[in-house]
């Protein structure tokens, strides 16, 4: 009795195991695979990932910016030639995943798009071949990036350039910025340091736009009939806004200007006599004209985290003033303000930019165009950007954007002071035309500096640079 007792316990066990057995079994076979494999420690997903043989990237020249080298063991290891496109190409390291570029094409640089077929995926597993991603070609110029890096020295600040009426984007830079060679071993100090050289200043930098904001003012100015060429009584004084003073671009003595000249010379003082006529409505509805009320940013781009825009503050007799004149709530990016200036040198529309130009699968040897339908963005009337376009061109002829200008090319630009904190940042926006109604736009803003004509300089010698770039391209290619 006690011996059958003994037998029917030890088969429950047995039952038992077995069941728990193939409980486990029936797991592992239907939901287990999934999550194990998903899983970040997995050494497989480590493996697989670290195998994987991403395209190159090229500038719009077809210059190496970005490429896949493959060690003895099979790893891969991603290596930029040109380190001063970080600001646009970003990084892709197994560690710390992309940025930039590699982190919004990433689907097609690993291959993740490609539709291969049941049995070519076969046939790759078995014989262990790793994923293959497509090379892409971006809009950006390895030329125009370098030169703009080296007109920036040691300054903070960003910069964005712009082919119009296309949108491309040729340079894009933002500074402070890192290595991508070295990103994994300086990582830690990368994170902590207070430069922030991951921060994209020319995408997400949040600017005091100060007397950039003269641009839309002008046009509200002229659609209400003021005078732009009256004489203005102390135009140049400063004007005080709390505990701040504002003052010209440049230091002039105590002058009767006309409000064309005060925009040429970045004096803010007649600019706040056009806000206090025009009121606040007028005020919101121009700079919603301008598009502050809905910034455009370049698609699958980070764009600020904490967007501040004209729809989320209220702009009344108390801060209409300091709103005008740029020193409000309201803030701005560079690309921004770059393409405000392409809206200006297109006529009043203003391109979409963009930075992809073609993609080209493993082992493919043609590059197949991206062609999508991007529409314009209206800013002012034909007549009304012509306007600002001749006033642009004055203040670089006779103003505070003088040293923007270069032999034998039509150059616009305006240059302006705003104020954040105890820092004084210095902006340019400008324009050059080309033949065949196209041009390129700039905009140019550095960090704690008070020095627009050095602003203007920089957005000369970029202007300058596209121009060299561009003007030997067929008309319809730009």
């Amino acid at each position: 009795m006690t011996l059958t007792r003994e037998i029917n316990r030890l088969l429950i066990a047995t039952l038992v195991a077995f069941g728990i057995v193939a409980l486990a079994a029936s797991y592992w076979a239907i939901v287990g695979p999934d999550t194990l494999l998903q899983r970040a420690d997995n050494p497989r997903l480590i493996m697989a990932e670290a195998a994987i043989r991403r395209g190159i990237i090229q500038d719009r020249n077809e210059r190496l910016l970005a490429d896949t080298l493959i060690g003895p063991n099979g790893q891969v290891e991603r290596y930029y030639p040109q380190p001063e496109v970080s600001s646009l190409v970003g990084y892709s390291s197994l560690r710390y995943g992309v940025g930039g570029a590699e982190a919004m094409f990433n689907t097609i640089l690993r291959g993740d798009d490609l539709s291969r077929g049941f049995f070519s995926e076969l046939v790759d597993s078995l014989l262990h071949r790793p994923q293959r991603g497509s090379d892409i070609r971006l809009t950006l110029d390895l030329t125009v990036q370098q030169i703009a890096v080296q007109a920036f020295e040691d300054q903070a600040g960003a910069a964005v350039v712009l082919a119009v009426p296309s949108g491309e984007v040729l340079s894009l830079v933002s500074l402070p910025t890192f290595n991508p060679n070295t990103l994994d071993d300086e990582w830690e100090q990368l994170i902590a340091s207070a430069e922030e050289p991951f921060f994209n200043r020319a995408l997400q930098g949040s600017y005091q736009p100060g007397g950039m904001l003269a641009t839309p003012l002008m046009v509200a100015a002229m659609l209400t009939g003021e005078s732009i060429t009256d004489p203005i009584p102390n135009a140049t004084n400063p004007i005080r806004i709390d505990d701040l003073e504002l003052t010209c671009a440049l230091r002039l003595p105590r002058l009767e200007l006309p409000l064309r000249d005060a925009y040429a010379f970045g004096c803010p003082r007649p600019f706040a006599q056009v806000a206090e006529r025009i009121g606040s409505q007028v005020l919101e509805e121009t700079l919603a004209r301008f598009h502050f009320n809905a910034p455009v940013t370049i698609e699958g781009f980070a764009a600020r985290p904490e967007d501040q825009t004209l729809s989320d503050i209220t702009i009344d007799d108390a801060t209409l003033v300091e709103s005008a004149l740029g020193q409000g709530q309201l803030t701005v990016t560079p690309l921004q303000m770059a393409v405000m200036a392409a809206a200006i040198v297109n006529d009043g529309n203003a391109p979409r930019p963009y930075t992809l130009i073609a993609t080209r699968a493993p082992d493919a040897e043609t590059w197949q165009p991206v062609v999508t339908t991007r529409s314009t963005i209206p800013f002012t009337t034909e007549g009304t950007a012509r306007q600002l376009q001749d006033l642009m061109r004055n203040a670089v002829a006779n103003g505070a954007a003088l040293n923007a200008a270069r032999p034998e090319i039509d150059i616009g630009g305006h240059a302006a002071l705003a104020y954040s904190g105890d820092e004084t940042q210095s902006w340019f926006i400008g324009f050059a035309t080309l033949p065949g109604k196209r041009g390129i736009a700039v905009a140019v803003v550095l960090e704690n500096r008070d020095d627009p004509g050095l602003a203007a300089d920089i957005g000369g010698t970029l202007l300058e640079a596209a121009h060299q770039t561009l003007r030997a391209l067929p008309q319809q290619s730009s």
